[in-house]
């Protein structure tokens, strides 16, 4: 059976999508992670010192990160990741602080940077070492990995990690999102069937969904329908 290829413009829509998830995920749910600490210290008891210690680090953290989104905002992410004099970069907080709620959100945005800058072996690196709690900062990172994986044309792994993704995430926008790019990367890797699987999945439980938009525009075109 023939294979039949998506236009080149899908390839770019999906990294395109890619990429401004990464960012936008990470930015939208910092905030959430930064009152874990604070909470840990109502507990009590004798881990007092620990927690009061770790309540100062994520202070801190959260300090030298906030001095970093207005870099993030106008792309300059060579700068985010290394810093500038007297503001620390991405790279040193993540490395300094990365036992703290916004230390682990820096290497988040490590990754992101690193991707955005096309250092995608560098991007894997951190993606892989980066562990969250909440559940669609952690599919962000899973999100991430097949992104990068994606631009080294390891299609059959990306496809995999953004199925982990997908599975991982609560917000059901995001779940159709990578569940589409999961799809784009069955695709790629020669494996159109199990793309046409995921695309119709993609529509039938995400309904209204931008990402069953695009999985089903992706179907008209794998059927030769404009």
């Amino acid at each position: 059976m023939t294979q039949i290829q998506t236009e080149p413009s899908n390839r770019e829509t999906a990294k395109t999508r890619a990429a401004d998830n990464l960012l936008y995920i990470a930015i939208k749910y910092r905030n959430a992670l930064i009152g874990v600490v604070i909470l840990l210290v109502a507990i009590g008891g004798g881990t007092a010192f620990w927690l009061n210690h770790q309540k100062n680090a994520e202070t801190e953290a959260s300090m030298h990160l906030s001095k970093i989104a207005p870099l993030l905002d106008r792309n300059d992410f060579r700068k985010a990741i290394d810093g500038s004099a007297g503001n620390r970069g991405l790279k040193s907080i993540s490395a300094d602080y990365g036992s703290t709620p916004s230390g682990r959100m820096a290497s988040l945005l490590l990754a992101n940077a690193y991707y955005s800058i096309g250092r995608y072996d560098s991007a894997l690196a951190v993606y892989k070492k980066t562990s969250l709690k909440d559940r669609d900062l952690a599919a962000a990172v899973l999100a991430g990995t097949g992104a990068s994986q994606s631009e080294q044309k390891k299609y059959g792994e990306a496809a995999a990690s953004y199925e982990a993704a997908s599975e991982k995430a609560e917000n059901k926008t995001l779940k159709a999102h990578y569940l589409a790019n999961a799809a784009d990367n069955h695709l790629d890797a020669g494996n159109p069937e199990k793309a046409s699987e995921l695309y119709k999945k993609t529509v039938a439980d995400y309904p209204g969904s931008t990402g069953a938009a695009l999985a089903q525009r992706s179907l008209w075109q794998m059927s030769g329908n404009r």
